[in-house]
């Protein structure tokens, strides 16, 4: 009789967010909803776009709206440039890159607290941390209010 060494069931995956700063704050996004983060080299301006969509670039052939979050929480628009990093977010083929300034790290998504009221629509909570809290955005929120970022072919009909 042969034996095998007892399998324990594999542990649940931990939920975890991706740190992001804009400007001085720093911000987290569910790790869920991260695809990667780019630089693009270039982007294409959107006339007469609201202030929030800085534009659309180019991702592997497909077309992605480059959003600036910062006026949608409240803050001051950045000021885009060419080589602007973004994390790239996506849910139920829902897709769009957002402007960060830098990526922290990843955190694991542990002591959650409830956003205060004053904090907008787009806050989900607090993720408390011994470095310090980070704003937890709502990213699913944020990808509807946008109104179906949807990908297209690039240079397609």
């Amino acid at each position: 009789m042969t034996t095998a060494p007892a399998v324990s069931p594999p542990a649940p995956a931990q939920a975890r967010a991706c740190l992001i700063r804009l400007g001085n704050a720093l911000y987290a996004a569910e790790v869920r909803f991260a695809r990667e983060v780019v630089v693009f080299d270039e982007y294409t301006q959107v006339p007469l776009a609201p202030p929030h969509l800085i534009g659309v670039a180019n991702l592997r052939g497909r077309l992605v709206p480059l959003v600036d979050l910062r006026p949608l929480l409240g803050l001051e628009p950045a000021r885009a440039t060419r080589d602007a990093k973004a994390l790239v977010v996506e849910r139920d083929q829902l897709t769009a890159a957002f402007l960060i300034d830098d990526v922290v790290g990843l955190e694991p998504l542990e002591r959650v607290t409830a956003p205060d009221p004053d904090e907008g629509e787009f806050i989900a909570g607090r993720l408390e941390r011994s470095a310090g809290a980070a704003v937890l955005l709502d990213v699913s929120r944020i990808l509807t209010a946008l109104g179906g970022a949807s990908p297209a072919p690039a240079g397609g009909s």
